[in-house]
């Protein structure tokens, strides 16, 4: 084994097996332990196929059930070969690829997102990107992306104050996502809408769409003309809420991330009538908070046995007074020329009232979680960042 890797990280020291798992110790003093089947399964050989494109005639059936390590040792290239006794097959294994796949705990947490919390404290200090240069440099996307998906949000500046530009700006994102209101959506004043936001009163902090099965993900306010007096948006962090909540309530936290609430939308004029029932907080494997749904003015009576009815009722009340309360609420000012993009699906987005005189517009649209992710995953690979890898959280699903 003279293969020698710079990293120590990735470089193997010793390799160990035995009939039952592949020992495999690093030069930063890790050692991974991957156990025969994982293995065998995690073959990428051409006969074996890929799950990365699902072209893939390996299936889990076919591998013997007393499928075992017969030899472990590291080819010319640096590569690590099993072979296996029951099938005699032989399989080709990057250490990069094994220790970035590592189930250790260590490597585990190390894969995992953690998202930034925040409050008030931010305000004057928002995150925010340069429309033009995260167009022109991939570094600089990555990076305003990266810290929509820690913060929940981004402010993007100098961006073009045009109608025409408006998919193009969201395009930062991922392809756009087609809702009841298209894939583009106006909102201008107008004295006798059916779309709240269309009036000029202020408005909660909430999420969009949360009777769909799949609310809007990440969505995009781009401001053509601002108010000339008033309506300024506000974002709040579900996240850091729910886990204050959790702390002080845990009962309430919990009613809240299990027992649905039943949120209605109801579009007479398109002869649509959306429904869905689902807890507040979704949760994700381990028990953090993954998504919220909130639309106060959507929540229709509780469908919950009798015994549970006050309980939520007080639970949500406890948490709507902090969602509510204008010190856990960031004041965002945005002018026209610039688009302000939001996770629907962890920030509570409010505005301002303002004066009806003036002359607002604003458009919104929404990427998908899925292809925001995927867009993320794509540079930071082009990029050669470890990030790719990251497990990111599923967001408001049941």
């Amino acid at each position: 084994m003279g293969f020698v890797d710079s990293n120590p990280r990735l470089a193997v020291t010793t390799l160990e097996s035995d009939r039952h798992r592949l020992i495999v110790h690093w030069g930063d003093g890790h050692t991974s332990s991957f156990q025969t089947i994982w293995l065998r399964h995690a073959c990428q050989c051409e006969a074996c196929g890929t799950y990365i494109s699902a072209i893939r005639s390996l299936r889990l059936p076919d591998i013997p059930d007393d499928i075992a390590i017969a030899t472990a040792d590291r080819d010319d290239e640096g590569r690590i070969q099993v072979t296996f006794s029951g099938d005699g097959h032989s399989s080709l294994f990057d250490p990069a690829w094994l220790r970035g796949r590592c189930n250790s705990t260590t490597e585990r947490t190390r894969r995992r997102w953690t998202p930034i919390l925040w409050g008030k404290e931010i305000e004057g200090r928002m995150p925010e990107a340069d429309y033009a240069t995260c167009r022109g440099d991939p570094a600089a996307r990555l990076a305003m992306l990266e810290t929509l998906r820690d913060y929940g949000f981004v402010l993007v500046r100098g961006v073009p104050a045009d109608p025409e530009e408006t998919e193009a700006v969201a395009g930062l994102a991922g392809p756009l996502r087609v809702t009841n209101y298209g894939s583009v959506y106006d909102f201008t004043y107008n004295p006798d809408a059916l779309v709240y936001g269309d009036l000029n009163v202020k408005l909660d902090p909430h999420t969009d769409e949360p009777y769909r099965q799949a609310p809007p993900s990440l969505t995009c306010f781009h401001f053509i003309r601002a108010a000339t007096s008033g309506g300024e948006n506000t974002m709040t962090d579900s996240f850091r809420i729910g886990a204050e909540l959790r702390d002080a309530d845990p009962e309430g936290f919990r009613l809240l991330s299990t027992l649905p609430l039943t949120f209605y939308r109801r579009l007479e004029k398109q002869d649509r009538d959306f429904r869905m029932r689902a807890p507040v907080f979704s949760l994700d494997e381990d028990g953090e908070i993954a998504g919220v749904r909130h639309l106060d003015r959507a929540i229709g009576p509780l469908d919950l046995p009798n015994e549970m009815i006050e309980p939520v009722y007080q639970a949500l009340r406890r948490l709507q007074e902090r969602f509510f309360d204008p010190a856990n609420q960031v004041t965002v000012p945005v002018a026209g020329g610039e688009a302000l993009f939001f996770n629907n699906q962890r920030v509570l987005h409010g505005r301002a009232a303002f004066a009806p005189d003036g002359d607002r517009y604003m458009r919104t649209c929404h990427v998908e979680l899925d292809e925001f992710n995927s867009t993320l995953r794509t540079l930071a690979s082009r990029q050669g960042r470890d990030s790719a890898n990251l497990n990111l959280p599923h967001g408001a699903l049941v």
